[in-house]
């Protein structure tokens, strides 16, 4: 069980990072979805943002050594975070830019569950 006295690996901080830009998506999905008129930059925001999450992780795993125990679940969170990243690109600046779609961001937000229940074990490892 996680204990507030656990010292935080770097992995930790990323589950955090990774998880603010997840609730910031859940509140985009819900305002767009009650039909506000939101900022056009907000999204882009949220997407910049991740974009500076998946680079900053990805050197994060090149900087840990396999001797240090680095699980390779690290490696499928990373994948399945760029695979979010790219599946907002193509869904809501290709495919649904003038229409909100529910669905897509259901798909969206499902893969960025996936990434962080990835990551969660390997951040807050069982004492």
């Amino acid at each position: 069980m996680f204990s507030l006295g656990a010292v935080m690996t770097v992995y930790s901080f990323v589950f955090i990072y990774f998880s603010c830009i997840s609730a910031a998506g859940v509140a985009l999905a819900i305002l767009r979805s009650a039909k506000l008129r939101l900022p056009g930059w907000l999204g882009t925001a949220h997407g910049m943002v991740g974009l500076a999450g998946v680079g900053i992780f990805f050197v994060l795993n090149l900087l840990q050594s396999e001797s240090d125990g680095l699980d390779g679940r690290v490696w499928w969170s990373l994948v399945a975070f760029t695979v979010g990243l790219f599946g907002g690109l193509i869904f809501f600046r290709v495919l649904f830019r003038r229409k909100f779609s529910v669905l897509a961001a259901i798909a969206h937000g499902a893969v960025a569950v996936l990434g962080l229940a990835l990551l969660f074990p390997v951040a807050f490892p069982a004492s």
